[in-house]
C-alpha cells in the first residue's frame, strides 16, 4: 500500500488559475490508469460549500469496491483566489499536493471577461468592467475572511484584475504550505507542450509516465482582439506584480506582450454570439441599441431547434446535444453531473413512481428524458423538432419510450386521460407567455391519477434572469425573435396563469435554479 492509499482523498488539487487550462489538465490527468476522477472536477467545497462538512467532502471522491482508497483529486480554480481557502485546506490536508497553472494575466483577464459575458453575468463593456472592479469588490475580501459562510458574487465573477495578481495569492498559500508541495506551470507551456507538461505533473504526483492517445482541448473559446490601448493598460498594470512573482518563485514566466493565438474555427455557437455582441462596441454603453435580428412573422421554434441539431459540434466534450446546458448560467450547478443530480434529486425522484406514465414536453437531446426513464414505467417524449426527437430516439431507443411530433399549438397524438405526470423542464424558458398559457389549457385533459405536473420557466425578476434579459432584449424586437432565445416570463405571470386555470400549486421554487422558477402543480380534474 503506497502513501496515497493511507491518506483519505483527495490526493491532489488543481488550484487554478481560472481560464488557465485547468479543465484540460484535469481531463488529461484522469486518463492515467491510476487516477480516478472525483464526482465532479470542481467540487467547490472549500470555497462555496464548506458548511456541508468534511464528511460530505469525502463523499465526492471514489473508493474501490472493497473500501480501499483510490488515487484521486479535484480542480476548483476559485481555490487559488479565495482568501479563506488555504487555511481551510491546511486544517484538513496539510500534506496536500497542489498544481497551479498561471496564464499571462492580461490574456486571463480578457478571457475571464468574455466568459462572464457569455454566461450573461456581465453587462458592462470591458473598459467599464476593469474601471469599476475596485468599487465592485470593495469590502468583499474582509467579509469572506470574517464569515466562512459568506458568499460574494462579485468576488467570484467580477475579479478580472485581482485574479491576475498571482504573487498575493501564492503568498497566501505558501504562508501555510511549503514550496515543494506546489508544481507551478505556465499555461502557455502547458497548452503548447501538453505531453511533456502532463508527464511533469505525473512525476510530481509520484506516478509513472503515461502517454495519452490525444490531447483534446477542453473549454476552448475565443474572443475578439481588444484595442492596443487596453492591452497596454493591462500590461502596465500587471508588470510590477509579475516582477514580484518571478522574484518570489525564482521562476521565469516571459509574459511580455505575448498573446495566445485565437483559433476562431474552434469557437462554438455561444462564443460566436459573444464575438458578434461585443467586438464592435468595447467602449460603448451596454444600453446602446444594436440592429435587431429579424425572423419571419412568427417564432420558428421548429426550424430553430432543427438548426441547433444540425450545427451541434460532434467533437464536443458532451455526448449528446443539450448536455452542454449544465445549469451554470442559471446559477444552479457547475458541471453536467451536478446538474443532472440536482434535477433528479429535487424534481424527479420525490414525485415520479415506477407504475406511472410520464409525458415530457420539450425533450432537447434527451438529458432529462434519460433521468425520467429511471423512475417511470413508460415515457412519452413530445417535441416540436423532428431532429430533437430523432436525437433522443438514438439515445434512449424505443423500449418503454414513445415519441410524438408536436406542431407548437396542439398536444395532439397523446391520448386523453393517459398521463400520470407531465414534466416540462428547460422548455418553457424558450416559449412565449401566450404559448405557455396555450399548453396549460390543454394539459388537464391528458391527465389521470394524481395529475401532477412540473413546469420550469425563466424569471426575469430574479437577478440572473434580469441580467439575461438585459443581455438579449435588443436582439428580439418588433415581436420577432429566434426560436432558441429566452422568453420574457416571470413567476407572477405564471402564478396568474395557473390560478386562472385552476391548477393547484403545491410548490413554487425560486431557489434551486436561482435564475428561474420551478412549479409542482396538480392539474384540474375538470376543465
Amino acid at each position: 500500500m503506497n502513501s496515497y492509499e493511507r491518506l483519505k482523498p483527495p490526493h491532489f488539487m488543481i488550484l487554478g488559475t481560472q481560464k488557465g487550462g485547468t479543465n484540460s489538465l484535469y481531463n488529461y490527468l484522469c486518463q492515467h490508469p491510476q487516477i480516478i476522477p472525483a464526482v465532479q472536477k470542481e467540487v467547490h467545497f472549500f470555497s462555496l460549500y464548506y458548511q456541508k462538512g468534511i464528511d460530505w467532502y469525502h463523499t465526492q471522491f471514489p473508493t474501490s469496491a472493497d473500501g480501499n482508497l483510490l488515487f484521486t483529486g479535484e480542480g476548483t480554480p476559485y481555490y487559488l483566489f479565495h482568501p479563506g481557502v488555504p487555511e481551510r485546506v491546511y486544517q484538513h490536508f496539510p500534506q496536500m499536493k497542489f498544481i497551479v497553472l498561471l496564464r499571462n494575466p492580461v490574456d486571463r483577464a480578457i478571457s475571464h471577461y468574455y466568459w462572464e459575458v457569455n454566461l450573461g453575468y456581465e453587462m458592462l463593456s470591458l473598459e467599464e468592467a476593469i474601471t469599476q472592479e475596485p468599487e465592485r469588490l470593495q469590502g468583499e475580501l474582509e467579509k469572506l475572511l470574517s464569515d466562512e459562510n459568506y458568499y460574494s458574487y462579485n468576488h467570484q465573477h467580477y475579479s478580472y484584475l485581482s485574479r491576475g495578481i498571482y504573487i498575493e495569492q501564492l503568498q497566501n498559500w505558501m504562508n501555510l504550505f511549503p514550496r515543494e508541495q506546489f508544481l507551478i506551470l505556465r499555461s502557455e507551456d502547458f497548452l503548447s507542450q501538453c505531453s511533456e507538461s502532463v508527464n511533469q505533473v505525473f512525476e510530481f504526483l509520484g506516478l509513472p509516465p503515461y502517454q495519452l492517445p490525444n490531447y483534446k482541448k477542453y473549454n476552448v473559446g475565443a474572443y475578439p482582439q481588444v484595442s492596443p490601448q487596453i492591452r497596454q493598460h493591462l500590461t502596465e498594470y500587471f508588470q510590477p506584480y509579475n516582477d514580484k512573482l518571478v522574484e518570489f518563485l525564482g521562476q521565469e514566466f516571459d509574459w511580455k506582450e505575448k498573446q495566445l493565438p485565437l483559433k476562431l474555427e474552434e469557437e462554438d455557437s455561444s462564443n460566436k454570439a459573444v464575438l458578434e455582441r461585443t467586438s464592435s462596441s468595447l467602449f460603448t454603453s451596454t444600453t446602446q441599441l444594436k440592429q435587431p435580428i429579424m425572423n419571419d412573422s412568427k417564432i420558428d421554434y421548429e426550424g430553430a431547434w432543427d438548426d441547433y441539431i444540425k450545427n451541434w459540434r460532434t467533437d464536443s466534450e458532451y455526448s449528446y446535444p443539450g448536455d452542454e446546458w449544465i445549469g451554470l448560467a442559471a446559477g444552479a450547478a457547475q458541471s453536467l453531473a451536478e446538474y443532472e443530480a440536482l434535477i433528479e434529486n429535487q424534481f424527479i425522484a420525490p414525485y415520479i413512481q415506477s407504475h406511472q406514465t410520464v409525458l415530457e414536453i420539450g425533450i432537447g437531446g434527451g438529458k432529462t428524458a434519460a433521468l425520467l426513464l429511471k423512475y417511470c414505467q413508460s415515457l412519452i417524449c413530445a417535441d416540436i423538432s423532428t431532429k430533437m426527437l430523432q436525437t433522443t430516439r438514438d439515445r434512449l431507443g424505443e423500449e418503454r419510450v414513445s415519441y410524438v411530433k408536436l406542431d407548437g399549438l396542439k398536444l395532439e397524438g397523446i391520448n386523453p386521460g393517459s398521463i400520470d405526470f407531465c414534466f416540462c423542464y428547460d422548455t418553457m424558458v424558450h416559449i412565449e407567455p401566450r404559448d405557455i398559457f396555450n399548453y396549460l389549457t390543454q394539459i388537464p385533459q391528458l391527465m389521470r391519477g394524481e395529475r401532477l405536473c412540473l413546469f420550469h420557466h425563466t424569471n426575469i425578476l430574479s437577478e440572473l434572469g434580469w441580467n439575461k434579459f438585459l443581455n438579449d432584449w435588443d436582439k428580439n424586437l418588433l415581436g420577432r425573435r429566434h426560436g432558441t432565445s429566452f422568453s420574457v416570463m416571470t413567476d407572477s405571470i405564471m402564478e396568474k396563469f395557473l390560478t386562472h386555470l385552476n391548477y393547484e400549486i403545491m410548490l413554487k421554487d425560486t431557489q434551486t435554479i436561482p435564475r428561474d422558477c420551478v412549479w409542482i402543480c396538480r392539474a384540474p380534474a375538470e376543465f
